[in-house]
């Protein structure tokens, strides 16, 4: 054929080859990739790359068993390349949900620790103020109904319930000092 030879290969050759061999690479693709849209990408990708690299390319064989290979191969690669994406995408994926059950049980153990030192604190208050704090915290009752049932006043619940969140305040600060 015409613009076969090495450098003469002009754009209306080229079109030639394009119109005459497109639809039989597809389906060399096709059978390879089994996507009719993949197959037709690798061979536009083929014929611009065969068009850039035109000057460099000397055939010893016709075009067609040049393309059929070089369609062949660039299917087989595209087919790696798919498959080592995936596997690293599975992987990942893998990693992740792993990364999301470590950081959930780190979240837990850390959310037990700190119950544990909140029920601490509240333990070192002296007992008094411990019932009293509990009472309002935890009960939810209010400075009159404590005081009733404490048979003490409503300003000593309410003088005992700033002392209890004064020092679990100080407490809790010294806990974030000495973690930071």
């Amino acid at each position: 054929m015409v613009g076969e030879d090495r450098g003469t290969l002009n754009i209306d050759d080229f079109e030639v080859l394009f119109r005459k061999n497109h639809k039989f690479l597809c389906m060399i693709a096709m059978d390879y990739v089994h996507d009719q849209f993949i197959a037709e990408d690798l061979v536009q990708e083929f014929f611009i790359n065969y068009w850039q690299r035109r000057d460099l390319i000397t055939l010893t064989t016709s075009f067609g068993a040049y393309a059929r290979r070089a369609i062949k191969y660039k299917s087989i690669d595209y087919l790696r390349k798919t498959a080592i994406a995936e596997k690293r995408n599975t992987e990942l994926t893998i990693l992740e949900e792993q990364q999301a059950i470590l950081d959930e049980e780190e979240d837990q153990e850390l959310q037990h620790q700190r119950y544990i030192k909140i029920i601490e604190m509240i333990q070192s208050l002296p007992p008094d103020r411990r019932k009293i704090f509990m009472l309002h915290a935890m009960d939810k009752l209010s400075y009159a109904q404590i005081a009733e049932k404490q048979s003490v006043s409503i300003n000593t619940v309410k003088t005992q319930l700033k002392r209890a969140y004064n020092a679990l305040r100080t407490k809790t600060l010294g806990l974030l000092m000495g973690i930071l």
